[in-house]
C-alpha cells in the first residue's frame, strides 16, 4: 500500500521504504451460531430465510427460554439413572417452543429428538385406532382382548392380562396389543401405514403386524407432530422452528392441511383421553383435560409419552444409546413423570392431583 502510494506522488519513495507493514487481525471464523440442540435443528430453517434477501436482519425463532427452562428442569429432576432423555415441546400449529436431545448438549451434541429412529412402542397405535375410526368403527366397537393362537406373530399383552372381548377405549386405554394386530389385521396394513403418512411420519415403516405395536422407529419430533395434528384437528402439522408470521409461511402450511372431521376428531380425543383417565397413562393426570398415549418397545429399550393439554402438544423418550434395555422403566412411569412435571409449570392451572398408583404397562 506504501510503494502504491509513492508511485502516486503522495508519499516520497524515502518515506514508503520506512513505512511497516500494517499488522492484519484476524478473527476466529465464527460460523453461524450453534450450541443447543434447538439451534442446531433451527438454523437451516434460519439460513434459508437469510438467503432469500440480502443484508443483516434478524431472524426470530420460535423457541420460548421460560418453557425451555421449565423442560430442563422436569429433565433434571427425573430418575433417569444412566439412561438418555429427550423432550419435545410444540404448540399445536407447529412451533416447536422447547426442545432437550439428550442429558449434555456439551458431551453429546447428537439430538436424540430429532435424529434417533427409535421404536414408538404403543404410542403408534393412534395410528392403528385411526384407521379404524376412518373404516366406520367407534370407541364403543367391540374387541377380542385374547390370545392370538394362530399365524406366525403371536404377541401377548403385558404381564399376560386379557380381558375377553372390550371396546376399542378400552382396549386403547389399557394398550391390548392383541387387540391392535387384530385390528391391523382387520383394516390391513395399507389402512396403518396411510394413517401414519397423513399425520407426518416420514420414516420408513415395515408393513407387517408388527408394526401396531411400533417397531419401525421414528423420531420423537415427527410422532410429536402427529399428536399436535390431534390436538388441532388439521394434519398434517410441520414442526418448524421459525414463527408463522415468516413471508407466506402460514399460507403455504394452512393450504397443504386436511381436517378429521368433526365426528372423527371427536371419538380420536376420546380415545387419547382414556389412557390418562383410566389406563395406563395415569401418572400423567392433571387438574385440566388432558390426552395422550404411553409407549414402551420390545424389552423395555425404548419408553414414551406423548401428548397434549392447553395449547402445549410434547413428547418424551428416554432410552439408551446403545439399544440396551431400561431397567424399571417404563412409558408409564420415568416419561408420564416427566411430561406431567413440565405441563404442570408450564400451563395455568394443570397442577397434577395426588399420585395415584399405576400398573406396569410392561410391552406396550
Amino acid at each position: 500500500a506504501a510503494d502504491a502510494m509513492a508511485a502516486a506522488g503522495f508519499i516520497s519513495p524515502s518515506k514508503a521504504e520506512d513505512t511497516p507493514f500494517p499488522p492484519i487481525r484476524r478473527g476466529r471464523e465464527s460460523g453461524l451460531p450453534t450450541g443447543t440442540y434447538f439451534a442446531d435443528w433451527a438454523m437451516p430453517q434460519a439460513r434459508a430465510i437469510a438467503e432469500e434477501s440480502y443484508g443483516a436482519q434478524e431472524i426470530k425463532t420460535t423457541l420460548d427460554a421460560r418453557l425451555q427452562r421449565i423442560a430442563r428442569s422436569a429433565i433434571s429432576g427425573a430418575r433417569l439413572g444412566s439412561a438418555q432423555v429427550a423432550l419435545v415441546a410444540m404448540r399445536p400449529n407447529g412451533e416447536v417452543v422447547a426442545m432437550i436431545g439428550g442429558r449434555s448438549y456439551d458431551k453429546s451434541p447428537f439430538n436424540r429428538a430429532t435424529q434417533a429412529l427409535r421404536q414408538p412402542g404403543s404410542t403408534f397405535k393412534l395410528f392403528v385406532y385411526l384407521a379404524a375410526l376412518r373404516a366406520g368403527m367407534t370407541p364403543a366397537s367391540k374387541i377380542d382382548d385374547s390370545p392370538i393362537e394362530s399365524g406366525g406373530y403371536r404377541p401377548r399383552n403385558s404381564g399376560e392380562r386379557y380381558r375377553g372381548e372390550i371396546t376399542l377405549k378400552q382396549a386403547f386405554a389399557r394398550s391390548s396389543n392383541v387387540a391392535a394386530v387384530k385390528l391391523y389385521h382387520e383394516l390391513g396394513g395399507e389402512a396403518v401405514v396411510r394413517a401414519a403418512r397423513d399425520l407426518g411420519i416420514k420414516s420408513p415403516l415395515s408393513a407387517d403386524p408388527s408394526l401396531a405395536l411400533g417397531t419401525s422407529g421414528v423420531t420423537l419430533l415427527e410422532l410429536t407432530s402427529a399428536y399436535a395434528a390431534a390436538a388441532a384437528n388439521r394434519y398434517p402439522v410441520a414442526p418448524r422452528g421459525l414463527p408463522k408470521d415468516e413471508p407466506g409461511l402460514l399460507g403455504r402450511l394452512l393450504s397443504s392441511q386436511r381436517s378429521f372431521g368433526s365426528r372423527t376428531h371427536e371419538m380420536l380425543l376420546e380415545l387419547l383421553a382414556s389412557p390418562i383417565n383410566e389406563g395406563t397413562g395415569r401418572a400423567a393426570a392433571l387438574h385440566v383435560k388432558a390426552y395422550g398415549k404411553t409407549g414402551t418397545s420390545q424389552d423395555n429399550r425404548d419408553a414414551l409419552f406423548v401428548g397434549f393439554a392447553g395449547d402445549l402438544v410434547v413428547g418424551v423418550w428416554v432410552g439408551n444409546d446403545d439399544n440396551t434395555p431400561l431397567r424399571g422403566i417404563n412409558g408409564g412411569n420415568v416419561p408420564a413423570q416427566i411430561w406431567k412435571n413440565f405441563m404442570a409449570a408450564a400451563i395455568d392451572g394443570a397442577v397434577p392431583p395426588s399420585p395415584t398408583k399405576t400398573e406396569d404397562p410392561g410391552l406396550e
